[in-house]
């Protein structure tokens, strides 16, 4: 299986963060010398991927102005502008038109540098619809908010308020089905409570476990660390 295209969700307003986040959008806060979203299309790029969409929002003329076509960087870039916030369903949905029938999907503030083989054999052996990454958290980066059975399948997936019988972390990287998106209430919505949880009953939704931690620019805390941490083999 080969996937050749990603989509990014980068409309969020980044309240955590302000006052960085007044003037730039928050995928677009500087980290050891670049915006951090540039990061996430550099490791899309290094493994083939090179045709994005980003799903932009608040203060998208910043992204634009940046990445233009994304040329400049060895790839081509669609921008899909939400009208309103619509939640991060709302944005894949508003993109639809733009995406391939299966795409991987980032968030602008989280950076996984995996091998994303993983993501798409795990797919294919087990014909799922979706396939999610989980971190193994020992160091209790945060709750536990997934639970995954010994073959890889997602039992459950709780975002908020998880309980304690989940056993990893949702690490911020997937791969999906277009189709998917046919599960959609309506033009505003979560993709993690409305249509993750669908694919989890009807046994379409696969994780991937990873030891990798991953880097979460969205709080103060989670920006330093990627300032100190990141580099070049990432």
């Amino acid at each position: 299986m080969k996937v050749k295209q990603a989509a990014i969700i980068c409309g969020g307003m980044g309240t955590r963060l302000r006052p960085l986040t007044f003037d730039i959008p928050k995928p677009m806060v500087p980290v050891r010398g670049k915006p951090f979203l540039q990061w996430i299309i550099e490791h899309f790029k290094d493994q083939g991927v090179n045709r994005l969409v980003f799903c932009t929002g608040h203060l998208h003329e910043n992204i634009e102005a940046y990445f233009g076509d994304g040329r400049k960087f060895g790839v081509e870039i669609a921008h899909s502008v939400e009208p309103e916030p619509l939640g991060t369903g709302g944005a894949l949905l508003n993109a639809g038109h733009l995406l391939d029938r299966r795409f991987f999907l980032a968030y602008g503030d989280s950076y996984l540098p995996i091998d994303l083989s993983g993501l798409t054999g795990l797919m294919e052996k087990n014909r799922a619809s979706g396939v999610i990454t989980a971190y193994e958290n020992p160091d209790k980066l945060a709750p536990n908010n997934v639970r995954l059975a010994a073959d890889g399948r997602v039992m459950n997936y709780i975002k908020k308020d998880p309980p304690a019988a989940m056993n990893c972390l949702e690490a911020g990287l997937s791969l999906f089905d277009r189709d998917v998106l046919e599960f959609a209430p309506g033009r505003k919505f979560s993709l993690e409570e409305s249509i993750l949880p669908q694919l989890i009953n009807r046994g379409l939704l696969f994780g991937l476990l990873t030891p990798r931690r991953f880097y979460d620019m969205g709080t103060p805390e989670g920006l330093e660390r990627a300032k100190r941490e990141l580099n070049d083999t990432d």
